[in-house]
């Protein structure tokens, strides 16, 4: 019996193969694992008797994909497909309502050719640096969040148990703010110490970068006015001195760590462009306004081939910045969320490069002045409709593409 179609259901350890014939009926299931054993199995059993059928998957997570470069390499002919978890999950809960099971999940993908063939995408497999420029932009991004999310930490902290102290100093990570959370965060000793001691510990973390008396003088104050307030409800025995020192090496701590992941950034950042130029010589995408160092190796990553989009219009939808579509007869409801179907950091990159283009191209500028003027919408549905205007721009065009 001619085998149709596959579906497979990747997981961490076994993964569930479901097949189907010409009339769309199970004739085959069964289990593997990635190794050779295991792919070898796999190949047994979905190209016997000459089959070459449709194997269907969702490619989410990492499992998925040494089995695809197999197939692709081993089988170039062979048609892998891939499908959206949304549709699964309904077409799953169509077919056997609210039961979920690994053998299910198989069949539903085995099924989705029968159902929805013109949906069906071809799987990408990126090059190797491609996909390596991919984990590392995302890495960076994780990276960057996580330092973020420390600073606010630090800054909330730091303004909660010494108001006023932060607003002193022009920039809270300067080298002298900086140093002044890593060993002076304790008022009661910076009080003690004096004001020609606190002038000396500073100048000396940033040589270069020198603080004026001035300065100086309104953070010893502030320290001052904080240790006087604390000193008041030392009755309380909540926040005395001793408390001071712990909370210092709680920050120190989350100084080490955001300084560390800031290292790891810049490494990061460094390799990203060392293949970003590699791949993409000519830097035509920065060429485009609102794209810069950060965000071109996001695009080149995320989309690849771009050759793979049939036009614009399948670009843009893969994007998922595109509103989504609900007509009926005459009617047509306007306003619609966007999709969110694509990557979620190629919709960041969107956004971030559509921002500040519209600060210096008047096309851009135009955009989001007719959604905030004429359409009432606020900044971030205008900076969503330049978004959309981006995505028209595929990579392959003339702008984007190297020589």
């Amino acid at each position: 019996m001619t085998i149709r179609t596959v579906g497979i259901d990747f997981h961490q350890g076994q993964h569930r193969v479901r097949c189907l014939d010409e009339q769309a009926q199970p004739c085959d299931s069964f289990s593997f694992q990635t190794t050779s054993e295991g792919l070898a199995t796999l190949e047994n059993h979905i190209f016997k008797d000459g089959s070459d059928p449709v194997i269907v998957f969702e490619p989410a997570g990492i499992p998925w994909l040494i089995v695809a470069a197999y197939l692709s390499s081993c089988h170039p002919d062979c048609h892998l497909l891939k499908a959206k978890m949304q549709k699964v999950a309904a077409l799953r809960r169509y077919l056997k309502g609210p039961v979920k099971s690994d053998r299910i999940d198989a069949l539903t993908l085995a099924k989705m050719p029968f159902i929805d063939p013109e949906q069906m995408e071809e799987v990408y497999l990126p090059s190797a640096e491609i996909h390596t420029l991919q984990r590392l932009t995302r890495q960076r991004k994780r990276l960057l969040s996580d330092i973020s999310a420390r600073k606010v930490r630090i800054e909330a902290i730091f303004d909660g148990y010494l108001p006023g102290v932060r607003k002193t100093f022009s920039s809270l990570w300067s080298s002298q703010a900086r140093a002044f959370l890593r060993a002076r965060l304790n008022p009661f000793e910076v009080v003690r110490g004096g004001e020609k001691a606190l002038a000396a510990f500073l100048r000396k973390a940033s040589p270069r970068d020198r603080l004026s008396d001035i300065e100086i003088q309104r953070i010893f104050k502030a320290c001052e006015v904080v240790a006087k307030v604390c000193k008041e409800a030392k009755r309380a025995t909540t926040i005395n001195e001793a408390f001071f020192k712990d909370l210092q090496d709680e920050i120190a701590r989350e100084m080490r760590l955001m300084e560390a992941e800031e290292k790891e950034a810049e490494s990061v950042e460094s390799r990203i462009s060392e293949i970003y130029n590699k791949l993409h010589p000519s830097n035509n995408l920065c060429t485009i306004p609102g794209v810069g160092e950060h965000t071109a190796p996001i695009f080149l990553a995320t989309i690849g081939d771009p050759a793979r989009f049939r036009n614009q219009s399948a670009f843009a939808n893969w994007t998922g910045v595109v509103p989504r579509s609900r007509q009926s007869s005459n009617m047509e409801a306007k306003g619609l969320r966007m999709t969110k179907a694509g990557p979620s950091i190629m919709r960041m990159a969107l956004f971030q490069s559509g921002d500040i283009g519209r600060r210096w191209d008047p096309q851009l500028a135009a955009v989001y002045y007719r959604q905030m003027v004429f359409h009432g919408k606020n900044h971030k549905q205008s900076a969503q409709g330049i978004q959309i205007r981006d995505s028209g721009t595929k990579p392959s065009d003339p702008v984007c593409a190297d020589p």
